[in-house]
């Protein structure tokens, strides 16, 4: 496994930000169309992470629509 230098990857991503700001560059979200299995599979395994996570207690159920997740 490469290692890598934790401080000169702050710097180097500093630098990238910087650079991409000053061009006005923003990342941009994908616009690629899902057809309707690949909709519905991802949905399955969100659904499912939802529940590994309520199981392992991870993700708790606060209110209506509020949650608390734990790391």
């Amino acid at each position: 496994m490469r290692k890598i230098k934790f401080d000169e990857y702050m710097k180097k991503r500093v630098w990238f930000a910087e650079t991409r700001a000053r061009l006005g560059l923003k990342r941009e979200p994908s616009s690629r169309l899902r057809d309707e299995k690949e909709r519905e599979l991802l949905i399955e395994l969100d659904r499912a992470r939802l529940e590994k996570w309520k199981k392992e207690g991870k993700l708790e159920l606060i209110g209506p629509r509020k949650y608390r997740f734990t790391i």
